[in-house]
């Protein structure tokens, strides 16, 4: 049987750094409005641009992350190509063999080493 392919990310990191990055600049524009029509609440300003900072930073490092890891399975899979399919092969043809030279061996005696 033939070893399928795995299918590739539905979701690039590129798509969701831009979901996250328009998230990000919605709520920087909010916090501008708010301090634009309501100066009252100026002292959160500060502290929510570096919320929607600090969301931004840890988003982009996930992705960056798990893009990583992504290209490190890629190498994985490109060495083992063909490598696992070749042992169980082997495997099941040194059990047959195995296997012959059992039935061939008289009963009661175990089979000379090779």
């Amino acid at each position: 049987m033939a070893e399928q392919k795995p299918t590739e990310p539905v979701l690039s990191k590129n798509l969701a750094f831009g979901s996250i990055a328009l998230i990000v600049v919605l709520g920087v524009v909010g916090v501008i409005f708010l301090h634009l029509f309501r100066p009252d609440a100026s002292a959160t300003f500060i502290q929510t641009i570096v919320t929607f900072a600090g969301i931004l930073t840890v988003a982009i490092t996930t992705i960056y992350g798990l893009g990583k890891l992504g290209d490190r399975v890629e190498v994985v899979q490109r060495q083992t190509n063909g490598t696992l399919s070749a042992l169980r092969e082997e495997n099941d043809r040194l059990t047959r063999e195995l296997g012959a030279i059992a039935r061939s061996a008289p009963s009661g005696e175990a089979p000379a080493p090779r």
